[in-house]
């Protein structure tokens, strides 16, 4: 299954659990903002997540796929 690791920008009245629970990828701090990174079954829920990043009023700075086992 692809792994994807996404940067997007903070927002202060969004929390990264809100970003958790609406993409379905864990979030961590990141240099430039918030990093979502996780499985994603097809490019379907590649595009559904990017979708509610954008409702979120969030903006993807990176996106990059890697294999399950170059997941960091």
């Amino acid at each position: 299954m692809p792994y994807y690791d996404l940067i997007v920008s903070t927002h202060p009245d969004i929390d990264a659990r809100a970003v958790e629970s609406e993409t379905g990828l864990r979030c961590t701090p990141a240099e430039r903002g918030w990093r979502l990174h996780g499985e994603l079954v097809d490019r379907a829920a590649l595009y559904g997540a990017i979708e509610r990043i954008f409702r979120l009023g969030l903006e993807l700075l990176s996106l990059e796929r890697r294999s399950g086992r170059h997941a960091t």
